[in-house]
């Protein structure tokens, strides 16, 4: 049944009215998306609307004009998952869930798909199935999943083991399969309880692609090989094509780095995707173009015809980010990753008149072999189609953008620093904070006193001008919805240097900033309690219900930040914390996305005293764990109470954390109530095997619990409307 967004469009598809229409739309999505805030989500969300405006309905993503059950669908429908997944907002899964709900009726058959075609293309869209059952419960899914998994168990292979790329393209294994087919394979094998024996079947699928198609002379990976050497397009001797075409490339170095969500950090042959994944970034630095883009031809940059493509450069920013995000790579290539993203904004994407965003220089497609026959020369692939906003750039074009700014990076004094999000605030300003008198205020507790108490009907902005403010900045309870967000992460900054031995203060009065007032939100800003490392000294010190920090620095030596009081929920977004014992301690529940947790001591990094009746304490997700030169004895947390709830999810434990990575604070008591877990976690830090044996490995169904909504929700669904 045609939805009714389809028939209006059809219906204003004649006359005047289709223009009028158009400016309506375009005019609303530059208002709805043309001023967010962090500004990579900005971009994301921008892209994501522009596409929904393009394709009113998911299946007519990527120029579809009938049903296709495809890997397009696949790429751009994870990027939207995503996508709702770190904005909270709906409205993209319900769009990609009305795709696979067109595509796959209750018996778990998928319109179009044909196992006996034997596609590595066609498992590409099964990926976004586990995150659609995940969340709905359809049956439907879970039976597509077991059909698609059903063409991994009966898949052809080389007579080394491996995947033909299709049934009609015999003894060819391209870059573009490992994609299509590894990083699902790896799923299903935890999805479904496999033996793990077969993640070596897995890993080999990399190690025999790249020892294929790798070309020693240019560093890079050609687009395919021919073990049988029987195509036209096939070198005689290696079986090679002749080119490293960038999105081949592309599509391998994103199958690296997705397959290693799946593949457990003790395994003993992880090392080999890492290593392949250091050889292709190692050849995409070498090659990456002054503007921070890559060319059709990657190494072939200054030869007639070619040019700098979208889609291969969208994915090596994906990559590259998320690597470098992981641990997987060299800090170095941290900027190599921002400079790939920020020369995608400068080279190839625009904004209409009307708000809409497209994404310029896209190769439409490319292949070898098939009918009419691609040969794989230079000129074949330079007389491909160039487009716009094809979905195999937009795709991981809104990926990369929900990974930027990269994580904290290392300035060349050594020091820790953060990118700024955003220089302003995504609200309008009420006030303005500024230490050389050029505000409405000089500081920021003379700000926050000037607001009226209790306002639940509409939220204070206070923007704080750069500088260092020397206060002791309390946020009362009567002074709720109060937004303070800073002109720059690493040049605003709130600094205190009380300690718990000044006049027996005690460690709960040392704070830098004491919230109190319910609905507080932080962003770009430094918390800084400076004392000497004499004893506990709080940089943070949180009271109050539905508090966010964004972006924000919070720094000290021992109990940096203190999430007090039981029930209150707190979420810390890419946030840098660091300190040196139980730097992150206190009762609330807090959850932490993307944060850099940087320890300075041979100590703990938290200490939770979590209610008995709580049912989280404190979650940290997609984390990055760091230490300072020197550091390589830390506990992951120790109990502050007997049932100090943490847990580990996704995050990279670097090599300071110990292999037992739980102390039980000399109380073996502590070991029967504490409610310790992790969920694939990487990094050297990350392997499982000496853990303590009272701590615990989230299954797949457990971690699926984790979700801000289960979380932080009581009734009220704070936080996914903030």
């Amino acid at each position: 049944m045609k939805s009714l967004n389809y028939e209006i469009m059809k219906f204003l598809n004649h006359g005047i009215m289709k223009y009028m229409y158009l400016f309506i739309i375009h005019c609303l999505l530059f208002i709805v998306v043309g001023c967010t805030s962090p500004a990579g989500i900005s971009w994301a969300e921008r892209m994501a609307q522009s596409e929904m405006h393009r394709a009113p309905e998911a299946w007519q993503l990527d120029f579809q004009k009938k049903l296709k059950w495809d890997y397009t669908f696949g790429l751009e429908g994870q990027s939207f998952i995503q996508l709702s997944e770190a904005t909270g907002d709906g409205k993209y899964f319900d769009y990609i869930e009305a795709y696979a709900d067109t595509m796959i009726n209750d018996a778990g058959e998928i319109r179009t798909y044909k196992l006996s075609n034997y596609n590595l293309d066609h498992l590409n869209p099964g990926k976004m199935l586990f995150a659609l059952y995940d969340r709905t419960h359809k049956e439907k899914y879970k039976k597509a999943l077991e059909l698609l998994w059903s063409q991994i168990r009966t898949q052809p292979r080389t007579d080394e083991g491996g995947f033909w790329h299709k049934l009609r393209y015999p003894h060819q294994m391209w870059l573009d399969g490992l994609y299509m087919g590894a990083p699902f394979y790896a799923q299903c094998i935890d999805y479904f309880n496999e033996p793990d024996s077969l993640y070596d079947d897995v890993i080999n699928q990399f190690v025999l692609a790249a020892r294929r198609t790798y070309d020693p002379a240019t560093g890079l990976f050609r687009h395919a090989c021919d073990v049988s050497r029987e195509q036209r397009w096939a070198d005689s001797i290696t079986g090679q094509s002749a080119y490293a075409w960038g999105r081949a490339m592309g599509w391998f170095a994103m199958a690296l780095v997705d397959v290693l969500d799946f593949i457990p950090v003790d395994h003993p042959r992880r090392h080999e995707i890492i290593t392949i994944l250091n050889t292709v970034a190692k050849g995409v630095k070498k090659y990456q173009d002054a503007s921070g883009v890559w060319y059709q031809i990657i190494d072939l940059g200054g030869r007639e015809k070619n040019y700098l493509e979208a889609t291969c450069s969208c994915m090596f920013a994906y990559a590259l980010l998320k690597a470098t995000g992981k641990g997987y790579l060299d800090a170095s290539y941290k900027e190599i990753a921002q400079k790939a993203y920020e020369g995608i904004l400068k080279t190839f994407v625009e904004t209409d008149e009307y708000g809409a965003v497209h994404l310029t220089q896209c190769c439409a497609v490319a292949g070898l072999g098939g009918d009419p026959y691609r040969d794989g020369s230079y000129d074949y692939y330079m007389s491909e189609p160039i487009r716009s906003n094809d979905a195999k750039g937009v795709g991981p074009f809104i990926m990369a953008s929900l990974l930027y700014p990269p994580p904290l990076r290392g300035t060349e004094n050594g020091e820790r620093e953060r990118d700024t999000l955003s220089s302003f605030p995504s609200e309008a300003v009420d006030l303005v904070v500024a230490a050389d008198g050029t505000g409405d205020f000089c500081t920021v507790q003379e700000a926050v006193n000037s607001v009226r108490n209790y306002r639940p009907e509409k939220r204070t902005v206070i923007l704080i001008k750069k500088g260092i403010y020397k206060e002791k900045l309390v946020i009362p309870a009567s002074q709720t919805n109060i937004t303070l967000v800073g002109e720059d992460v690493n040049q605003t900054v709130i600094t205190w240097n009380d300690h718990a031995k000044i006049n027996n203060m005690g460690t709960f009065r040392t704070y830098t900033v004491l919230v109190q007032g319910e609905g507080f939100i932080a962003e770009n800003i430094t918390f800084e309690n400076n004392a000497e490392p004499l004893g506990q000294a709080v940089a943070v010190h949180v009271e109050a219900d539905c508090v966010i920090f964004r972006n924000c620095r919070l720094l000290g030596n021992q109990d940096t930040l203190f999430t007090g009081t039981d029930g209150s929920r707190q979420y810390y977004e890419h946030c840098y914390i660091e300190g040196t014992t139980d730097f992150i301690f206190g009762p609330a529940t807090a959850w932490f996305e993307g944060c850099t947790i940087h320890s300075k001591k041979n100590s703990y990094v938290t200490a939770a005293s979590t209610g008995a009746g709580r049912p989280f304490g404190y979650v940290f997700n997609g984390c990055t764990l760091t230490a300072a030169e020197g550091i390589n004895k830390v506990y992951l947390g120790r109990p502050w109470r007997p049932h100090a709830a943490v847990v580990f999810m996704r995050c990279t434990l670097g090599a300071h954390i110990l292999p037992a990575g739980w102390d039980n604070w000399r109380n073996p008591d502590n070991e029967k109530t504490a409610r310790y877990a992790e969920y694939k976690n990487t990094g050297e830090g990350a392997t499982v095997h000496d853990r303590v044996g009272w701590s615990r490995q989230l299954t797949t169904a457990e971690a699926a619990a984790y979700t801000l909504n289960e979380v932080f929700t009581r009734n009220d669904k704070w936080i996914i409307e903030n």
